[in-house]
């Protein structure tokens, strides 16, 4: 099943659920007989957990589907920095990025480019004791 037909499927199952709870609460207002109502109580009880349980469901299909983003082609790595492909112009901390964390990077500063989420700074610049190109020197910033 595909993920939008799935999230589809869970918010119409938790919707129907809403409706069928309400349509027998409104039934055992109606309804004086004891039994009849305790027994229509107990099914509006188990369709509340229908409807619990549909909304575990899709919070449970979000996160995995979240997890899985991290693992297709979605994003290639540049070093130091990973990008979502068709959007170069966005960097995202490798820090946070090994931790499924779609964290971006702020503006490239004399200092280098600091995460806006775990504030890991990223130095960029050509090392003066070589030559051959840029080094990375990556830190929390302020812990220097």
């Amino acid at each position: 099943m595909e993920p939008v037909t799935a999230i589809t499927t869970a918010w119409t199952l938790a919707k129907t659920a809403g409706e069928v709870g309400k349509k027998l609460f409104e039934l055992g207002k109606e309804v004086k007989d004891r039994d009849l109502r305790q027994k229509i109580d107990e099914i509006a009880d188990k369709v509340r957990d229908l409807k619990q349980a549909a909304s575990e469901l899709e919070d449970e299909n979000r996160d995995l589907r979240e997890r899985l983003r991290f693992k297709s082609d979605a994003y290639e790595f540049r070093s130091p920095f990973w990008y979502e492909k068709g959007k170069p112009e966005q960097a995202f901390c490798a820090k946070c990025f090994a931790k499924e964390i779609a964290a971006p990077v702020g503006q490239l500063t004399d200092w280098g480019r600091t995460c806006l989420v775990c504030g890991n700074l990223v130095s960029i610049g050509v090392s003066k004791d070589d030559d051959n190109g840029p080094y990375v020197d990556t830190r929390i910033a302020g812990s220097y």
